[in-house]
């Protein structure tokens, strides 16, 4: 019987409401973190780091939290554009909602710069953003994830943007 229901979720996207899709102005308090003593990262200053096996931070309520992980490979002389990012997560996306049951949003977007992608998980929505860059002959890719309580909220994947485009690297 789960794996009928899993067959029924294929195909159903959620809508984003038409107001959420343009451009909006914002200001963000960040303040710099660093992380896996590789990189600087500067983040909303409502996220406070917390002991994990990787970076994470939350807000003080728990109401949302972000991960973040770099995983590197040597770089083959790839070039790093919107179809790589394609060839790196689409798959990944697909089996989120093919076996997972997750719900996405339609807010799929692929750059030379990044991929992301949202979801309604359960009580919650899950925002995935992934950049990558070379540096020192490595590919080093950074997923992000934002987990929140409650529906979509459109001001979260131009701050993972603003975030992501905040990193500095150690070694760069």
């Amino acid at each position: 019987m789960f794996s009928f229901f899993k067959k029924n979720q294929q195909g159903k996207v959620l809508e984003v409401p038409k107001r959420d899709k343009g451009n909006f102005g914002f200001q963000l308090e960040l303040r710099p973190h660093t992380v896996d003593n590789f990189f600087t990262v500067k983040l909303p200053t409502e996220f406070i780091p917390y002991e994990s096996d990787k970076f994470r931070a939350k807000t003080e309520d728990g109401k949302k939290t972000i991960s973040i992980t770099n995983f590197q490979k040597t770089w083959n002389g790839e070039t790093i554009n919107k179809e790589f990012f394609e060839d790196l997560k689409l798959d990944t996306y697909n089996a989120f909602v093919n076996e997972g049951g997750y719900e996405p949003y339609d807010d799929l977007k692929a750059t030379d710069e990044f991929i992301r992608r949202s979801f309604k998980v359960d009580r919650e929505t899950q925002y995935y953003f992934t950049s990558a860059r070379i540096i020192n002959g490595n590919i080093v890719c950074t997923d992000f994830i934002v987990r929140e309580l409650g529906g979509y909220n459109r001001i979260i994947m131009p701050m993972l943007e603003i975030i992501n485009n905040s990193i500095e690297y150690a070694s760069a």
